[in-house]
């Protein structure tokens, strides 16, 4: 590999450290296929009807406030939006940006076990998008009629990159099936469920190196001289292209 792109690689990887959940650095170097389905468009239409809305791992809150400044004016009384954030360094990010809207931001990660920062049947919607959730504590939050809408990126993601860099998937327990089988055993409905495959496509092996440092659990540890023999035959690559899954559920408390 040549010194200046080596060097340039290091760089890339030292400097990409994600805040919010903003990918805009890598505008017009990462093209990703988006599912057929229109997940915020579904997320839309739940709000307009609900009381009591949670955005489940809202990032930076950047999607949140999309939804909230395109939601029309007119639901008759009252809506109480909230948030949920499990990773520290975005939690600060979220708050500083929905809370010009007025949203609250709690601190709360599924993974740990905890119990969400909600009352028994206080919400009619929560959403998640790519954000783990537990199901038992769904359904306890939820209240009668309550919506859950989900889109998860399947736990066998981006299979090649795992397959280029040695490493095993994160959460391979991550399936509709799984998710569908949790939910049903939480006692919810299951209205609705979708999995999509496509592709997603770096013009250059320094925008792979630049996605590897924004979601380091697809490669734990990964550095670019460990890897310099597969980043140069990637370098060498007319193109480099992954599979993208994912999945939608959504599901009603009875």
């Amino acid at each position: 590999m040549e010194h200046d792109l080596l060097e340039s690689l290091r760089r890339a990887h030292a400097e990409a450290r994600m805040t919010g959940w903003d990918f805009s650095a890598l505008e017009g170097r990462l093209i990703a296929d988006d599912p057929w389905w229109d997940f915020e468009a579904d997320c839309l239409d739940a709000m307009r009807y609900a009381r009591a809305v949670a955005d489940l791992g809202t990032g930076g809150g950047e999607r949140l406030i999309r939804l909230v400044d395109a939601l029309p004016d007119d639901r008759e009384g009252p809506r109480t939006i909230v948030a949920t954030e499990g990773w520290e360094p975005n939690l600060a990010v979220a708050r500083r940006n929905l809370g010009t809207r007025g949203i609250e931001v709690l601190p709360y990660d599924a993974e740990t076990g905890q119990a969400m920062p909600f009352g028994d049947g206080e919400l009619d919607l929560v959403m998640s998008r790519h954000e783990g959730i537990d199901a038992g504590e769904v359904a306890r939050v939820l209240a009668s009629g309550g919506r859950l809408l989900t889109q998860q990126v399947d736990g066998r993601d981006a299979e090649e990159i795992h397959e280029w860099f040695e490493a095993g998937f994160a959460y391979p327990e991550v399936t509709a099936e799984r998710f569908v089988a949790d939910l049903e055993a939480a006692g919810m409905r299951i209205d609705q469920v979708d999995e999509w495959s496509g592709q997603m496509r770096f013009t250059d092996v320094e925008a792979l190196v630049i996605y590897l440092g924004y979601v380091p659990w697809d490669v734990p540890g990964f550095s670019v001289d460990e890897h310099l023999e597969r980043l140069s035959e990637l370098a060498a690559s007319p193109g480099i292209t992954v599979t993208q899954r994912r999945f939608r559920i959504h599901a009603t408390k009875p």
